[in-house]
């Protein structure tokens, strides 16, 4: 990237004038190839990370930015540098949420630029948020109660069966007795089964504020679940949980709901193998817990289904309701789960507010 012989000329950027740069609705900068800022435009300024313009300009793009941010950047302009290809990422930060393009800019044939481009998406998001409430997630809420009522009905019903087949076969020869309190008893584990599903649905479409959960406790359940799992059979699972963190406000059964269902995502997009890391840490007063894979990642014209019911999964390989109920449950809760693109790979943010309540 800092290739004397790639010195790029420096009026590659002549033609953009200032004022057409402070006219754009984005917050930008440009870079170099020696990672000197060359542009710098006035919603940039006026940021989270906001710096003037002539603090920045000249300066190694090290000088600018805080050390937790230069070391998320760098590998990025190092990909869109070496590779040439735009690359897109939403950000959260303290400040906001942004979606953040890096798109190289070309002189001869070489990246010579990258220009990155900062759009504040924190209302689009909250407008998403509300639409799929009321339109792509009621159909997630009428299969709920639809499921709820079909086989909650029955259930009262075949547990009383059961019981009446066993008072019968009472009566009748030991032998009939004793195969008749064998299917009773399947018959109560399948009538259990069904109420968990049922509770688990319900409490899906209903959160309960006063719960909460250990996030690392939770995560090192889930993959306790998982370790035996033939499609974990050739992963490497690697879980980087620091202790000790706040309580999350999120009951413990739907946190190890959403971590198995990324986790098994993440199975479906490396069948031949790979890693999944498990990252969690505090960002501001909201807990971070990062899922990635080494898999192919999910194309970019299939990112803005990723959530729907049926049609989401990593790389496309896994529809079903997973990764739709597992936003459900995060949002429900007040936290929200989003997509992370990354230079080889897939990674999904859950954020989850603390158990205090204040993040």
């Amino acid at each position: 990237m800092t290739d004397a012989g790639a010195k790029a000329p420096q009026n590659g950027l002549a033609g953009l004038g200032s004022a057409v740069l402070d006219g754009l609705p984005l917050s930008l900068y440009v870079v170099d190839r020696g990672l000197r800022v060359v542009a710098w435009n006035r919603r940039r300024e006026k940021g989270p990370l906001g710096l003037p313009r002539g603090k920045a300009l000249g300066k190694r793009l090290s000088q600018v930015l805080p050390r937790r941010g230069l070391e998320a950047t760098l590998p990025v302009l190092d990909h869109v540098f070496r590779t040439g290809q735009p690359y897109e990422e939403t950000l959260e930060t303290k400040g906001g949420l942004y979606h953040v393009r890096r798109l190289p800019v070309r002189h001869g044939g070489t990246v010579t630029h990258v220009l990155s481009c900062f759009e504040d998406i924190a209302e689009r998001r909250a407008l998403e948020m509300r639409v799929i409430a009321s339109d792509r997630l009621a159909f997630l809420g009428q299969l709920v109660a639809g499921i709820a009522h079909e086989v909650s009905n029955p259930l009262a019903g075949i547990a009383g069966c059961a019981e009446a087949l066993a008072s019968l076969a009472m009566k009748g020869p030991a032998r009939a007795a004793g195969e008749a309190r064998e299917f009773r008893d399947l018959i109560r584990t399948e009538v259990a089964r069904c109420e968990r599903i049922v509770r688990f649905l319900l409490d899906s479409a209903r959160a309960d504020g006063r719960a909460h959960a250990d996030l690392g406790t939770t995560v090192e359940t889930a993959l306790r679940l998982l370790e035996r799992h033939p499609a974990f059979a050739r992963i490497r699972v690697v879980a980087r949980i620091p202790r000790p963190l706040p309580a999350a406000r999120i009951d413990a059964d739907s946190l190890k709901q959403v971590v198995m269902a990324l986790a098994m995502n993440a199975s479906h997009a490396m069948p031949g193998g790979g890693t999944l890391t498990l990252r969690a840490g505090r960002e501001g007063r909201a807990l971070v817990l990062d899922v990635s894979d080494t898999g192919p990642g999910v194309p970019a014209a299939q990112r803005a289904r990723l959530f729907e019911p049926f049609l989401g999964g990593d790389s496309g390989k896994a529809p079903g309701l997973g990764l739709a109920i597992a936003r459900s449950l995060v949002r429900n809760r007040g936290g929200d789960l989003v997509y992370r693109p990354r230079p080889r790979g897939a990674s999904f943010r859950v954020l989850l507010k603390t158990g205090g309540g204040r993040a």
